[in-house]
């Protein structure tokens, strides 16, 4: 019997302001297994907007939480056209909370890497759901399954134009973040780097790229022997890059990381008051952090912060703070989100604990970049779907102004970008 045609369906990502600004890795990556097990693929791309879904036998879909309404009324349009077709849904939204995805024949719980190749074989006589550990040697993603101008993006490091794209080279994050609802948590699993320079050379080779923006949770090894020899590989293959860190303990890494070609570090802050740090289980120290963004600036190193607002057990002169630490620092860019309790994090499963009395479950209005951009029409009011007890956090109502109150703050000072 012949192997079953596959489309992977990318949503609208609605709650991106540019959606097609990174690239559909995931995507990507479980497309190019299956065509690399001889499985005839496509992907139809939907962040540009809506267009004709032609019709085949198998239709895969990574949902997140803000997906799940929009990938739902796509599969009911796609039954009443193509009523032989099959759904499967895997991702995050799956992984996590299996029971709330209805309406596929089939839900892939955890990584996908052997579920979609057993798929396949099984079909068109799915099970309900497939959890199986990734226990082999995947290729890295091939990006021709989208046209080059999804692949390349000149504008992606903000502070340098150059022909760049988003590659990821390890997977899983060892911390447990209460705020985090990554599904992926547990040792991290890095690609050799032999595959990484392979990677790297096809992506200068095909596409011309210049620089590379790495989604991994954390893009310099914490192993200092491992840490020295993916950035000595990463020098050798002459190309600039950004990527994500935590604060460091001992910064010397750093001056090797800029002579690898890095331009710009992002750290996930989240909060600049050590008590908030510590009750959602960040397990960083401030001060790590502050001589971590100094010596970036010793070596020319450019930085960003990520901070989220509304957290549990946020001061009422957080915002105070926050605007003291950053006209302390002055990191190049700042990114202030919004909490969104998504399905996954200890804070969505377990609100009690950190004083909420109620989690909206509307996950298609979760929008964790709400207001960010000056000319957004975005309801302030759904910015916190959340509530505190009393005395157990701050109002909604404070919540929301302090939000607005530090996007104000950080655009006058040009720093959100």
């Amino acid at each position: 019997m012949s192997k079953p045609k596959v489309n992977f369906i990318i949503p609208s990502w609605g709650y991106w302001k540019e959606p097609t600004r990174a690239q559909p890795l995931t995507q990507l990556y479980l497309a190019t297994i299956l065509q690399h097990e001889g499985v005839d693929v496509n992907i139809t791309d939907l962040r540009d907007g809506p267009k004709p879904i032609d019709n085949t036998d198998l239709f895969f879909y990574t949902v997140a939480s803000p997906d799940v309404a929009e990938t739902r009324q796509i599969v009911k349009t796609l039954r009443d056209v193509y009523p032989e077709s099959k759904h499967v849904a895997g991702g995050p939204h799956p992984s996590i909370r299996p029971n709330e995805t209805q309406g596929f024949d089939s839900v892939v719980v955890g990584k996908g890497e052997e579920a979609v190749k057993q798929i396949i074989e099984d079909f068109p006589n799915l099970k309900s759901s497939y959890q199986m550990p990734a226990n082999g040697t995947y290729p890295f993603p091939r990006r021709h399954f989208l046209p080059k101008d999804k692949i390349v993006n000149d504008n992606l490091f903000k502070t340098d134009n150059m022909p760049s794209t988003t590659a990821q080279f390890s997977f899983g994050c060892p911390f447990e973040c209460s705020f985090c609802a990554n599904y992926t948590r547990g040792p991290v699993r890095r690609n050799s780097l032999d595959k990484i320079g392979t990677e790297i050379d096809y992506l200068k080779s095909e596409y011309g790229i210049q620089g590379l923006s790495l989604q991994d949770e954390i893009a310099i090894p914490l192993h200092p022997e491992r840490a020295k020899e993916f950035l000595d590989l990463i020098k050798s293959k002459d190309i600039s890059w950004r990527g994500q860190i935590r604060a460091l303990k001992d910064t010397r890494i750093l001056e090797r990381a800029k002579e690898s070609g890095l331009v710009e570090l992002s750290f996930g802050l989240e909060s600049v008051n050590q008590d908030v740090l510590d009750l959602t289980g960040k397990k960083i120290q401030i001060a790590d952090v502050k001589e971590t963004l100094d010596a970036c600036e010793m070596y020319g190193i450019k930085t960003r912060l990520y901070l989220l607002n509304g957290l549990p057990g946020e001061p009422e002169d957080i915002v105070d703070q926050t605007k003291a630490f950053v006209t302390r620092y002055q990191p190049d860019l700042v990114l202030l989100s919004s909490l969104q309790p998504y399905p996954g994090s200890p804070i969505a499963d377990h609100p009690e604990k950190f004083g909420m009395k109620s989690v909206s479950t509307d996950y298609d209005k979760f929008n964790h970049l709400m207001c960010r951009f000056s000319d957004s029409d975005d309801n302030p009011e759904n910015a916190v779907p959340y509530e505190f007890e009393e005395g157990r956090g701050l109002s909604r109502k404070q919540i929301i102004n302090n939000l607005l109150d530090l996007q104000d703050f950080l655009r006058e000072g040009d720093k959100n970008k």
